[in-house]
């Protein structure tokens, strides 16, 4: 008697009808009085930060508890809006000066966000989720899909622009055309288990037909958002602050009254340093629907540089039937690492999807070398051969449209930069650690601090002949490495990560 056990797509907080995105359209605002702090800033998001007032306003907000939040979408609209300030604090300037990225984040925000991270079982810091996931309304109730791309609309953006709610809208749609793969990704399991060679294919079927949906819907990028408003005016709010010491957070960013408790008796500055994070931005990576198509098609991905090192179909074959051969190498820990950017209940199903979908393994068996070299068409074998075969392609595909958009929305943007002058960031002094305090921890320390950063920047003296400091949206020279906003070699690895989606044809 088989002990297979069915997974639930509810039981992970993925909806059968829209998948990864809720089931009801996300609050517009949070129904307590108490948060009316937050939803006050966020009714004038744009006209403050334009204003440059946010971080004034953020000085002057109170800390609120988390504990008259009651349900999962009243707390994924905390997680978004809580984001949406903190970013704008930390890459957003004041209205006195044009100020350098602020490495820290006022308790005000730091502390409800990371309440709110810890519920969620996600990081604090502005991800997929939050822009794209739980910032959506429909615009037409009665329209006769709700949820396609024109008949959507975002709840927020940072620059107030119809090219940042497009870019986002594009990937929520794109979510919610995945739930017909997403259901027939479990069909095929179930297929798999009762040897079912035709209701497999016909799952891969629609697992294509939702693949090439998302495939329309990217290239549509292209028709409401403008590569250089996108790269200019919208991408820095997206970065977090994992190897961004280049856009001026050396250290990643302290969330102050979480992570800093006593932090001006500390010993030495190295103490304080380690209490900094670093999170990675918003990035494509962090959606699970692709990982979900990766898992399901059997889609390695290994650490970017260990080209060639993928297995074959042969190896795989030689695998499956014990062999000896090696195991390839481990997982590439970015993308790994990226599911901590996702909703608990996401990150849970991906892993055990990967522990319970044998698609690729049972077409590798089904499809033996003699079937191939035969190409009967009339063998229902061949035909999942083609319906898998299809799958992958149509991935590949998606990823080299995402490469062309980055290529055109960050490489050329960054090469040929802004076409405006941008106004030079003034140094100011530290908020973090007073000139006195910073003094004397690089007095008791056994080395000085390493230079860049608020804490070498303490004394507003140290600062007169310190450089400049750069933002992530900057012109770059020919050989310099442009990185997302996940904080990767962008083009490296997306290259990377198409060419192991094409080796895995059968």
């Amino acid at each position: 008697m088989s002990s297979y056990t069915p997974l639930r797509l509810e039981d992970y907080d993925i909806s059968p009808s829209n998948g990864f995105l809720p089931t009801e359209p996300p609050l517009t605002r949070l129904p307590d009085p108490y948060y009316e702090p937050w939803e006050r800033i966020m009714d004038k998001f744009n006209q403050y930060l334009l204003a440059h007032q946010i971080r004034r306003l953020v000085r002057r907000l109170p800390v609120l508890d988390t504990d008259k939040l009651t349900t999962k979408a009243e707390y994924q609209r905390a997680f978004t809006i809580l984001g949406f300030m903190a970013h704008a604090f930390v890459w957003g300037r004041n209205g006195a000066a044009s100020e350098p990225a602020s490495e820290f984040l006022l308790p005000s925000i730091s502390v409800p966000w990371v309440a709110v991270a810890d519920y969620l079982q996600l990081n604090p810091v502005i991800c997929c989720a939050a822009v794209c996931h739980w910032n959506w309304q429909i615009l037409d109730e009665d329209a006769k899909d709700p949820l396609d791309i024109d008949n959507l609309g975002t709840l927020h953006t940072f620059s107030g622009s119809t090219d940042e709610s497009w870019f986002y809208l594009v990937t929520t749609a794109i979510e919610a055309k995945g739930a017909r793969g997403l259901n027939a990704i479990l069909d095929g399991i179930r297929a798999v288990e009762e040897d079912n060679i035709d209701r497999l294919t016909v799952a891969l079927g629609q697992i294509a037909t939702s693949l090439q949906e998302a495939n329309v819907l990217l290239e549509r990028m292209y028709e409401r958002c403008d590569p250089y408003v996108f790269y200019w005016k919208i991408r820095e709010f997206l970065a977090g602050w994992e190897n961004m010491a280049e856009a001026g957070l050396p250290y990643g960013v302290l969330y102050e009254g979480v992570d800093d408790t006593d932090t001006f008796s500390l010993d030495n500055w190295q103490s304080l340093i380690r209490r900094f994070r670093k999170y990675a931005g918003g990035s494509a990576a962090q959606t699970p629907l692709l990982q979900a198509f990766d898992i399901a098609l059997g889609i390695k991905h290994y650490p970017t540089g260990d080209r060639g090192k993928q297995t074959t179909v042969n190896d795989a074959r030689l695998r499956l039937a014990n062999a000896g051969v090696p195991e390839p190498p481990k997982a590439n820990s970015y993308l790994v690492r990226m599911r901590d950017y996702m909703p608990g209940g996401h990150r849970r199903f991906l892993e055990d999807l990967a522990a319970t979908c044998t698609i690729r393994e049972y077409v590798l068996l089904a499809c033996s070398d003699a079937v191939l070299q035969r190409g009967m068409d009339s063998d229902p074998r061949v035909a999942l051969r083609v319906a898998y075969n299809r799958c992958v392609d149509l991935m590949k595909e998606f990823r080299d449209k995402h490469i062309m958009i980055v290529t055109r929305y960050i490489i050329m943007q960054a090469k040929k930069g802004p076409s405006l002058p941008v106004r030079p960031i003034t140094p100011v002094s530290s908020h973090i650690i007073p000139p006195a305090a910073h003094d004397r921890a690089v007095a008791q320390s056994s080395a000085a601090p390493p230079p860049g950063g608020r804490l070498a920047h303490a004394n507003t003296h140290a600062h007169a002949h310190s450089p400049v400091k750069t933002r992530l949206a900057r012109k770059i020279d020919d050989d310099s490495v442009v990185r997302g906003t996940g904080g990767t070699d962008a083009i490296q690895f997306l290259k990377q990560v198409r060419n192991e989606t094409s080796h895995i044809r059968i």
